[in-house]
């Protein structure tokens, strides 16, 4: 598996003189040799040892790390060797399949002898990966604002006496806070199948809970600024517990009329 943090476009910025890594540098800097070997179904030790795929070995003596040295066969190189032994290819197409299979990301376009075709198709690959990534946040933050309210509602809107009818709110937060915590652990840590997925099924639904969102957020703005937050909860109008006229203690009628002037959520 390719290390998430490895995989980024390698380029500098524009200056009087432009200095790109080649296309063998900028593979070299993003997966080894062994990542490779294992990829494509080779079993590593431990220690980086394997059979030598290029002679008939029956005992590991081949070793894998960044490079690769086979010590029965005495072959060795880097890893554009390594795929350019193992497929039977020039280097150069060696070069473009490693890309290919392991998701690389290399800047073909500063490149002086990139065909017009290769520009264009690294161009829309960034372009999309781009576009990917800002996707990814978007829903992330929308579900970070949500995972932040439903913490506040299991708190704010937490039962205190055992007949006390249990608000929407609060029945929603413990329903939706632990699949929430999921979906943001995914859009964080998760691979790029993980995100796509994600972003697939929840698409429309992100939508529409973003929209929720900003109508409760503006909501609470409106009612704070009218009464100076004696509409909202004690907790979050920041009044005592006796603001609302009582010791705290909130019946279900009393939810009723706090929902009634909430958004519809």
């Amino acid at each position: 598996m390719i290390n998430g943090s490895r995989q980024a476009l390698f380029s500098f910025p524009k200056r009087k003189k432009v200095i790109t890594l080649g296309i063998y540098s900028q593979i070299k800097e993003q997966v080894s040799t062994r990542e490779v070997a294992e990829h494509y179904g080779y079993k590593v030790s431990r220690n980086g040892m394997m059979r030598c795929p290029f002679h008939d070995d029956r005992n590991p003596s081949m070793k894998v790390d960044k490079n690769f040295i086979c010590f029965g066969c005495q072959e060795k190189g880097d890893v554009i060797r390594f795929a350019s032994k193992l497929f039977g290819l020039p280097a150069y197409e060696a070069a473009g399949k490693l890309i290919e299979d392991m998701g690389l990301l290399v800047d073909l376009e500063n490149r002086p002898d990139a065909k017009p075709g290769i520009r264009q198709k690294a161009k829309r690959k960034r372009q999309d990966d781009v576009g990917f990534q800002q996707t990814v946040d978007r829903v992330y933050n929308v579900y970070c604002d949500y995972f932040h309210l439903l913490n506040e509602w299991a708190d704010v809107y937490a039962p205190r006496a055992p007949d006390e009818d249990l608000h929407p709110l609060f029945v929603e937060a413990m329903h939706q806070r632990d699949y929430v915590e999921y979906l943001l652990d995914l859009l964080l840590f998760g691979s790029k199948e993980d995100k796509a997925q994600v972003i697939i099924e929840q698409g429309k639904g992100v939508i529409e809970l973003e929209k929720r969102i900003r109508e409760f957020k503006s909501g609470d703005r409106e009612r704070t600024s009218r009464n100076d937050g004696s509409a909202l909860p004690a907790e979050v109008g920041g009044g005592s517990e006796g603001a609302s006229g009582s010791d705290g203690k909130r019946t279900g009628q009393e939810h009723g009329i706090k929902r009634g002037n909430d958004p519809v959520l």
